[in-house]
């Protein structure tokens, strides 16, 4: 089988003359409204990127993303990995949070979140208990969290 020279095509050449395309070449769509910027994935890399909490998203599994990209929020001290009740305020009352992707260990975990999204079994009884939420926030690890929901990309 032989495949045409699409090149030698006058209807295609037509076309690619109307559209201005002068050089034969890759076509990658970017679009900076879906897809992270460098400078994004810079600073939530840092773990120090300012966003409107209006324009977070909760995925289908309940963890916030931007654009393409899976992140934490801090606000008041305490870091958010889900679409909780302290998320939903903060997203209606379109507060300016810090987002990031590496390790926040500055703020408090948001245990409430890990009871969300029933993670390693945690569930909405034992989160009122302060010695349970201690032991949970000491045992989180970050790294272990992105093997089931990866950051980037989503």
């Amino acid at each position: 089988m032989k495949l045409a020279d699409f090149l030698q095509d006058p209807e295609l050449n037509k076309l690619r003359q109307k559209m201005g395309a002068e050089e034969l070449g890759d076509f990658e769509l970017f679009d900076p409204q879906k897809q992270l910027t460098y400078s994004e994935r810079e600073g939530l890399e840092a773990g120090d990127f300012a966003i409107n909490a209006a324009e977070l998203r909760a995925l289908k599994d309940k963890t916030l993303a931007y654009k393409n990209s899976r992140l934490w929020l801090t606000h008041d001290g305490q870091y958010h990995l889900a679409y909780c009740q302290a998320v939903q305020q903060l997203r209606h009352r379109q507060i300016a949070v810090h987002a990031g992707t590496e390790h926040n260990q500055t703020d408090d975990l948001c245990v409430e979140c890990l009871a969300l999204l029933q993670y390693h079994g945690v569930d909405s009884r034992r989160v009122r208990r302060s010695e349970f939420t201690e032991h949970v926030q000491e045992e989180f690890d970050l790294a272990e969290f992105k093997k089931l929901y990866p950051f980037y990309p989503v």
